[in-house]
Formats: structure tokens, C-alpha cells, sequence
């Protein structure tokens, strides 16, 4: 390949040209988002099932939906949460099963489940994922002295705003949220009723039935061909009031109607303000800007078109993406200024630093342009990978460079010296490439979590080291032609750099000789041996064996987004409406923090939006958006405390969870804690929890602790005295059908101009629904006159959940925690062991929060490290054709994790996928290291040298680059390491391990490697 490009130089600068240019573009076209895509394809199933208990809907809708889909292949867990009036079914598959394909079997499963499915439930199927979060929160609410109400502005909403959003292309899915649901309202007096003799179970099928345009059919004849066609549905609140329920009896003359909203159990607050919620989603795989762009673009469109409307954005994730796009651009300059120094100090040559300085932007242009060829995306993990191999991209140019001038140095002429100089280090580059991959590569094949987080950092490194290999042996090659035309003599400045260099790190050559040369001493030189490598031995089984319990394990590490996320709760037997008015005062105080940027507070839920809400009517979702954390003095967790004690001040409040964004590792796992229980009964569950939840409040590191649902829901139950009943002639069901409380839709209406089809809601006048006495009053019409309803039936008062759960076929109740930043490994060890000390006989217990996803990472990620050393061993027998250097050269592998330990340790990070990546990052600058200086030692015992004289000159000539190599990785990783970037907490552990480990592991690179490699030759002196 060398000679190939150096004999074409206009082939080789074109085709770098148009890689550089494509790159630029590139990195303006690129999709931007924060992480990868990482959440398992997922499918929801909401049922409507109007009257139904959480019970009721648990045990009627929930158990056939789950039974029918538990059928499905590559199903990873099917569950459900069921509150009145629905069920909510969902089912999580394996990564391999994709989205669409999961989508199509639960479809085929539901529509078998349907004949099990009560007559009145109405399934619907709904995907979720990474693109289910919100984009773009905009609340709406009227403009002071507009005259609009809030109502008004869901019916604009649902209307006008949505169908102009949606038809932008860019744009996925836009739910609306908040309440106020436009509704036509019947209140039916039952009395009037009565006295009228109207049937309320009469009353709903007749709007129903008469309430409707009907296709009757078509006539074709000799002249033409003709639809027939029946047109009932009324076009007015006063057209449906005259709609005649008998013979002189008309709709309005029993009932009120009124066009209003439907009973709310469902409310938002946008920035402080009751408000409409308009969440802008995009598609699967789309870009959060290019969304984001959309959505504002059509905003200032909107706003000018609707004056009275206030428009404002409540939640949003394009603010963290787009500061943590542009630190990351800046702490890939630092990363290249601080590598440009060292390469300085360490070599003192100019030239260098120019090959350098004009390596790193091709390879960065040419790495985003294979990416945005290849369909990729732009977003942390990319420019990490980016980052991470400034240190290995620089040093194969300047290996190239520098052996060019050692010919020139010689005597060579320049076209002798170019030539010779890089065919000589083709070989060792070429091996630590290739060992350097192959190390990282079985990461890329993990499978599940770990593969999908990190397989774009590895698919950048390895693209960014083929890049950096095929410049360094055709681009510097080209380019020392005219760096050294006029010779290679230094000038003072680089003389002076030079200077500094052998007076500082270059004394240490001597050292490491001297080490040598005491390892060879006679006539002990194996006991001294030995007694160096047992030494190393006992440092690294001392340092992991007290080490890695200290800092514990994690997923992840915690992460200051600047966004933070409260789950409250207040008593269940309360309204909406109260929720709200008891949150407001919070509010208000939040907005007058200079740290809050803006807020959004979702309650209760709305069939068909996955984006926001998912609560009962009295528990609200609170996402506050604080400025970003190099803008502030109070870290995330400080200002957790803070609004958890503000929170804490609200009367009546039940649950308080306030946490970071991105607290657990996947948003399909409940809390970083979560112990749940299993039974075939529910009723032994919310009595187990409590146990439970007592024995973890001692738990060190918890701030919060919560049940996913309790038995604290105040029910009326009807019960009826059958034999009083049949005495009236009555049935359950016909008493059953004359108590339209259940906020009936009774048919739907779209011919009101300019409105999306409204539907037709029953309800009893609200003096029927106050309390249990006036419903005890309730007339009931048997064929003996009317008669109250407590005359047939007792009503009594009752507890009941309010939210039931099931997963894997059992009734299920979650103990939930979450912390601040102590590691999940610990929490979850003093959970387990607390949990011994109970008896709950009759429940499964599992860990389901963090620690679950953990111990499967973890598996997976120590399977990929054994998988690399071993193809890397295979790798350098294949190259080198011995197996006695091969295993020389990862003998000292392992040693590096001494620096590693210590690394996570000073660096305050726990164990964690990241810290895992960063050890196979760490063995392939090891190696490659370890490649040079068995390379040279090769070489030198080829001209004839002794092995340990081949091996200290080995160390001598290969001290100043392997060091290079190092430190600039090392500086290079200093941005990621000190979280110069927002987002960069999830990566920094990656740099803390690589720093630690390349300290300890380079010094003992050159030690133990030319040590062993002279040892084992046998025959040779």
C-alpha cells in the first residue's frame, strides 16, 4: 500500500480531499443526538374499558392480553398496570425481534385475545422506545384578557395545532395532553326522567342509534348509479337537545347538554401554568434537532395565527444536546491541543508537530464521513471514540516520521531515507493496529445493552485507527518530502524542547536499564526475576482485591444532565383538581430560582400518549430543566435536596421521588432499587410491601422510598338483595344498566364545523354523584313504579387499589428506591440482606432495578475481554510466529489493571460498563506499545547483538516514543476524564481506567516485556 499511494500522490491527496470534504459536511448533515438508541423494542397495549376497576380491568382485559402475548417469540417480559377505566398491557421483546416485527405479533395476539375481552373494552396497539421521549414540550394556554379558556384551547389544539405539526415529514408523532377533552355533556335528571317515563338504559341506545348518518346502500338503474344514504347525526348542542327520545318527549326535556370537556382526570402545568401540553416526538431513529427545528419553525408560525394563545417550551431535549454537542467540540480541541504539547516535550521537532496537527483533522473528517456514509448519528459516544484515539492516531505518523529522520540523521539520502524509514515500521504499525482491534472487537457482538450502548464507540475507534494506519504510511511518507527539503538539522527552539525533554522524562532510561541490568545479575538472576514478577503479582491481586469492593459497581455512573425529575403522589380519593391547587404554590416558588429554567408537570393519563402522564389522577410526573452545571454552583444532586424538601411541605402528599434524568440505565427499569413481589394473590401484596419498605429505610444512599400501589382507594359497592330485586322484578343487570355514572360515550359526533369528531358523553346530574347518600336516593324504574335505589341494594364504603400491576403471569408490587450516587452493588447488598431477616411466605421476591441489568452487562462485557485476549493471542502468533513472544507481550496486560484500580479509586468512580471498556482500550494501547518493543528487540538480535543487549537497546530506542504514546493518550483523555462536557459522566470512567492503567501499565511495559522476552531465549547468550 506504501508504494502504491507513494507513487501516485494526485490518487492519494484526491481521495483524502474528498474524504475531508465530505466530513465537513458531514458534520453539519449528521442526526444529533445525546446517547444512542438503547431501549428494547417495545409494545403497548391500552385498553378503554368505561366503569371497569383496576380489579376488574386486571382480571377481565390484562390476564387474556398476557396470556395470548406471553405466546410471542424472543419476548424478554410481559406486564401490565391497571387503574379504572383501564388496562394498560406491556410487552418488551429482545433487541433481535425489532420494533415492527413485535408490533405485528402482538396484533395477531390481541386479535385472538379479543373474543376473552369484555364487550365494552376498545384495545389499542401503541411502540414505544427512545423516541417515545419528548422532543419538544410546548404549553399553550390563553393570553391574559383573550377571553379563551382552557378548554377552548384543547379544542384548538386537538383540532388545528396537531394536523399542521404532523404534516411536516421531519416530524414523528405529536400527542396533546392536559385535560379539558372536548366533549357534548348529557346530565341526565333522573327524575324528569321518571315522571317522563324514559328508560336511562333506553335513554343511551336511542342517541346512540338515532344520533348518526347511516349508509343504507346505493341503487343502480338505466340512467345512473346512486347512493342512499340516511343523515341523523345532529350539528349542534341545540340539534341534539331536540332530538326526540318519544313521542312528545325530547332529549333536552330530561337532560342538560351542554359542549364543554369531559370529567378531568388528567391535567398539565407548563412552566408554573395550568396549560395544554403539545409533546413533539420523533420517528425511530430520527434526529432531535432536526425535530426540534421543525417544531419551533412551525410554533412562530402557529403563534401568529392564533394571537390569543400563549406558546412557550416546558420541557425540551435539544438544550442538553446541543451544549453537550458543543463541549464535546471543545474538549476535542483541548484533547488536540494537549496532544500537539506532548508530542512537543516528548520529541521537540516541529515537523512532527506539523504531521500531527494535520493528521488529527483528516483522520476526525475522514472518520464522520464513513459514519454519515454508513448512516450513522452524531452524539457523545461518537466523539468520545474520537477523543479516546487522539493518542494512538498521533503516534503512527510521528513512528514513521521519526524513523525517516533517524535514516536521515545516518547520512541517507531523503527519497532512500522516506522509503526505507516506513517500510521498516509497516510491520509494527500494521500489528498494533490490527492487536488493537482485534481487542476492542468482540464488544461489538456483546450482545443486548452493552453491544448497543458501545458498538458506535467501537465502530469509531476502529474506523479512526484504519484511517490513522492508512495516512501514516501514505500521507506522511508524502508530506516528510517537503517537511525535510532542506534537511533534518533542528532549529534553537527545537533544540531548547529537546533539551527539557532529556533532562526530565529522559533520565528515567537509565532506570529502567538499571532494572534490566539487575535482573541479569549473577549468579541470582532467577531468583531476582522471580522475585520482580511476583512483586507486580501481589501489588495487583492486593490492589483488586481491596479496590473493587471499595467503589462498588454501577450500570452507569450518575450524571448531571441539568434535568431533574419528581414523582409525587397525593391520596387517591382526591381530584385532579385539588392535586393541582396544592402543587401550585411549588411552582410558583420554582420559577423564582435563578437556576430553573423551565418546568413541566404532567397528572393522571390519556388514552393513546406515551410521552407524558402514565399516573393516576392525583399523582404527577415533574420534569424541571435547571441551567447546565457549568452555569451553576449547586451540583444536580444539591438541588434534588432542595426541591425534595420543598416537595416534602405539600399537604397530603403520599409518595416523593425526585431524582436526576437517566437514573437508571434503561427508562423500562422502574428505580435503580426495585424489589418486587409476586402473587397469584393480589391481596397479600400491599401488606408484604410494607414490610418491606420498613426494613429498607435504614438503607445508607436512599433518598426516597416508594410502592408502586397500595389498598388505599375508597370504593362505593353496590350490593344488591336479589331476592328484593326479583320481588320488583328487577335483575342486577337491569338495575346495573340504570346507573350511567361511568362517564358513558354514547355515540360520537363530526359534523360541527371545523372540529375533529366529538364524542357524546352520559353522565347523571351532578347532585346524583356527590355522595353515597344521594345516590342511595337514585330512582330505580321496575314494572311496580320507581323506587330509590337503596330500597334494592346497600351501598357501603370500601378500600380498593387504585393502580394494580402484573408481570410474568402474577400480580406484582414494586418496592422502589432511588439514591444520589452511591453504587447500586452496595444498595443493593444491604437490600438482600435485610430482606433475609423477613418471612413472606407466599411471595416471589426479585431484584428487578439496576443490579439486574448489571450482573447481565457484566457477563457479557467480561466474556468480551476474554474473547479479545484470546484473539489477540492468535493475532500476534499469527504475525510474530512465536507463541513465546505472543504470550511475552500479554503477560503484561493484566498488570495494567494495578493503574486501573487505582485509577477508578482516586477518580471517585465505581465499576461500571464503561470503566470495563476502558480496560479493553487500555490492553490495545498496552499491546501496541508492547508490539514496538518486541519489534525492535526482533531486530536488534537479527544484526547479531546478544539477547540482553538486543533487550536494552530495545528499551533505548523504543523509551521515547512508547512514552509518547501514553502520555499522549493520557492528555488526550483529559477532557473526558475531568467531564469537560455535559453528558461526559457516563463516559468519564472509560478515561479514569485508561489513565490509571497507561501510568502503571507503560512503566511496567518496559520492564517486564524486554525482561521476558531476553529470559526465555534458549540457546542464546
Amino acid at each position: 500500500m506504501f508504494r502504491f499511494f507513494y507513487q501516485r500522490p494526485y490518487l492519494l491527496f484526491s481521495i483524502i480531499g474528498a474524504f475531508f470534504f465530505i466530513g465537513v459536511v458531514a458534520l453539519v448533515k449528521l442526526p444529533k443526538n445525546l446517547f444512542p438508541d438503547a431501549n428494547r423494542p417495545q409494545v403497548v397495549v391500552i385498553t378503554q374499558v368505561p366503569g371497569a376497576t383496576a380489579q376488574v380491568a386486571a382480571n377481565s382485559v390484562s390476564k387474556p392480553i398476557e396470556e395470548e402475548i406471553a405466546r410471542i417469540s424472543l419476548l424478554r417480559e410481559v406486564s401490565s398496570v391497571n387503574v379504572a377505566n383501564f388496562s394498560i398491557v406491556k410487552a418488551e421483546f429482545e433487541y433481535a425481534k425489532g420494533l415492527e416485527a413485535a408490533a405485528v405479533d402482538v396484533a395477531n395476539s390481541l386479535a385472538i385475545a379479543r373474543a376473552k375481552l369484555p364487550k365494552n373494552a376498545s384495545p389499542a396497539i401503541y411502540t414505544a422506545g427512545d423516541f417515545t421521549l419528548p422532543v419538544d414540550v410546548i404549553a399553550l394556554r390563553p393570553k391574559e384578557g383573550s377571553g379563551l379558556s382552557l378548554t377552548e384551547v384543547r379544542k384548538i389544539a386537538d383540532s388545528f395545532l396537531k394536523p399542521a405539526l404532523l404534516a411536516d415529514p421531519v416530524i414523528g408523532n405529536v400527542e396533546v395532553f392536559g385535560g379539558y377533552g372536548s366533549a357534548i355533556e348529557i346530565h341526565v335528571d333522573p327524575f324528569k326522567a321518571k315522571r317522563l317515563g324514559v328508560d336511562l338504559a333506553l335513554l343511551a341506545r336511542t342517541v346512540g342509534a338515532l344520533d348518526r348518518d347511516l349508509p343504507l346502500g346505493f341503487l343502480k338503474g338505466e340512467k345512473g348509479f346512486y347512493t342512499l344514504t340516511y343523515y341523523g347525526e345532529k350539528k349542534s348542542v341545540e340539534a341534539l337537545a331536540a332530538l326526540p327520545l318519544k313521542p312528545g318527549v325530547k332529549l333536552g326535556d330530561v337532560a342538560t347538554l351542554s359542549w364543554s370537556h369531559k370529567a378531568r382526570t388528567s391535567g398539565y402545568f407548563g412552566n408554573g401554568h395550568e396549560a395544554i401540553a403539545l409533546s413533539v416526538q420523533r420517528a425511530p431513529g430520527g434526529s432531535v434537532l432536526a425535530v426540534s427545528d421543525a417544531a419551533r419553525a412551525h410554533m412562530k408560525e402557529l403563534a401568529a395565527r392564533y394571537p390569543a394563545i400563549d406558546f412557550s417550551i416546558a420541557d425540551t431535549q435539544r438544550n442538553l444536546i446541543e451544549t453537550a454537542n458543543a463541549n464535546m467540540l471543545e474538549a476535542l480541541r483541548d484533547a488536540i491541543v494537549f496532544t500537539l504539547l506532548v508530542i512537543l516535550l516528548f520529541l521537540g521537532n516541529f515537523r512532527a508537530l506539523i504531521a500531527a496537527g494535520l493528521s488529527i483533522p483528516m483522520v476526525f473528517f475522514a472518520t464522520m464521513a464513513i459514519i454519515w456514509l454508513g448512516g450513522g448519528e452524531l452524539n457523545i459516544v461518537i466523539y468520545t471514540g474520537i477523543i479516546l484515539a487522539l493518542g494512538m492516531l498521533v503516534d503512527d505518523a510521528v513512528v514513521v516520521l521519526e524513523n525517516i529522520e533517524r535514516h536521515l540523521e545516518s547520512g541517507e539520502a531523503l527519497q532512500n531515507a522516506i522509503e526505507r524509514g516506513t517500510e521498516e515500521v509497516v510491520r509494527p504499525i500494521f500489528a498494533g493496529t490490527v492487536a488493537t482491534i482485534v481487542v476492542i472487537f468482540p464488544l461489538m457482538f456483546v450482545g443486548d445493552y452493552p453491544q448497543h450502548i458501545f458498538r458506535p464507540l467501537m465502530e469509531t475507534l476502529i474506523v479512526a485507527l484504519l484511517v490513522s494506519y492508512f495516512l501514516a504510511i501514505t500521507f506522511i511518507p508524502r508530506l516528510s518530502l517537503w517537511l525535510y527539503r532542506n534537511g533534518a538539522e533542528k532549529s534553537a527552539v527545537e533544540r531548547w524542547f529537546e533539551g527539557l525533554y532529556e533532562k526530565s522524562i529522559g533520565r528515567l532510561v537509565g532506570p529502567y536499564l538499571s532494572i534490566l541490568r539487575f535482573s541479569d545479575g549473577s549468579p541470582l538472576k532467577p531468583l531476582r526475576r522471580m522475585a520482580l514478577i511476583a512483586g507486580a503479582m501481589v501489588v495487583l491481586v492486593v490492589s483488586l482485591k481491596n479496590i473493587m469492593p471499595t467503589i462498588g459497581k454501577d450500570v452507569m455512573p450518575p450524571m448531571d444532565t441539568g434535568i431533574i425529575k419528581a414523582q409525587i403522589a397525593f391520596s387517591a380519593n382526591e381530584t385532579t383538581d385539588e392535586a393541582q391547587r396544592r402543587l401550585a404554590p411549588f411552582l410558583a416558588w420554582l420559577h423564582e430560582q435563578p437556576w430553573a429554567v423551565s418546568s413541566s408537570v404532567a397528572f393522571g393519563t390519556e388514552p393513546g400518549v406515551l410521552s407524558l402522564g402514565g399516573n393516576l389522577p392525583t399523582e404527577a410526573t415533574l420534569t424541571i430543566n435547571a441551567v447546565d452545571r457549568f452555569h451553576r454552583k449547586a451540583t444536580i444532586w444539591e438541588l434534588e435536596d432542595i426541591i425534595r424538601d420543598r416537595l416534602a411541605k405539600l399537604r397530603g402528599l403520599k409518595r416523593l421521588d425526585v431524582f436526576d434524568f437517566g437514573a437508571t440505565a434503561l427508562s423500562t427499569i422502574k428505580a435503580p432499587l426495585d424489589t418486587r413481589l409476586r402473587s397469584a394473590d393480589w391481596q397479600r401484596l400491599p401488606e408484604a410491601a410494607e414490610s418491606v419498605l420498613k426494613a429498607f429505610r435504614p438503607i445508607a444512599g436512599l433518598t426516597s422510598l416508594h410502592t408502586s400501589w397500595d389498598n388505599d382507594f375508597t370504593e362505593i359497592e353496590v350490593r344488591i338483595d336479589t331476592e328484593r330485586a326479583l320481588r320488583y322484578g328487577l335483575t342486577p343487570e337491569s338495575i346495573a344498566a340504570q346507573l350511567p355514572i361511568q362517564e358513558r360515550v354514547v355515540t360520537l359526533t363530526s359534523g360541527l364545523d371545523s372540529m375533529n369528531t366529538q364524542p357524546v358523553r352520559l353522565y347523571l346530574a351532578a347532585d346524583y354523584t356527590r355522595s353515597i347518600e344521594s345516590l342511595r336516593l337514585l330512582p330505580i324504574d321496575t314494572p311496580r313504579g320507581p323506587v330509590p335505589l337503596a330500597e334494592v341494594a346497600e351501598l357501603r364504603t370500601r378500600f380498593t387499589p387504585a393502580r394494580i400491576e402484573r408481570d410474568g403471569m402474577l400480580y406484582s408490587l414494586d418496592v422502589g428506591g432511588y439514591r444520589a450516587k452511591r453504587p447500586i452493588t452496595h444498595i443493593t447488598d444491604d437490600a438482600e440482606a435485610a430482606l433475609q431477616k423477613l418471612d413472606l411466605p407466599g411471595i416471589l421476591l426479585s431484584q428487578e432495578g439496576d443490579i439486574a441489568q448489571l450482573n447481565d452487562s457484566f457477563q457479557r462485557m467480561i466474556k468480551a475481554i476474554a474473547l479479545g485476549i484470546a484473539l489477540l493471542l492468535l493475532t500476534l502468533v499469527a504475525i510474530y510466529r512465536s507463541v513465546r513472544l505472543s504470550l511475552i507481550m500479554i503477560f503484561v496486560l493484566p498488570l495494567s489493571m494495578i493503574g486501573a484500580a487505582w485509577g477508578m479509586l482516586l477518580f471517585n468512580k465505581p465499576s461500571c460498563m464503561p470503566s470495563m471498556v476502558g480496560v479493553l482500550l487500555l490492553f490495545g494501547i498496552i499491546i501496541k506499545n508492547a508490539i514496538l518493543l518486541i519489534d525492535f528487540y526482533q531486530e536488534y538480535e537479527a544484526e547479531g547483538q546478544s539477547p540482553f543487549e538486543a533487550a536494552l537497546q530495545s528499551v533505548r530506542v523504543r523509551f521515547r516514543p512508547v512514552m509518547m504514546t501514553a502520555f499522549a493518550t493520557i492528555a488526550g483523555m483529559i477532557p473526558i476524564a475531568l467531564e469537560w462536557a455535559v453528558g461526559l459522566e457516563r463516559l468519564s470512567p472509560l478515561a479514569d481506567v485508561a489513565i490509571g492503567g497507561l501510568l502503571v501499565g507503560t512503566l511496567l511495559t518496559l520492564v517486564y516485556v524486554p525482561m521476558l522476552a531476553y529470559a526465555t531465549e534458549r540457546g542464546k547468550k
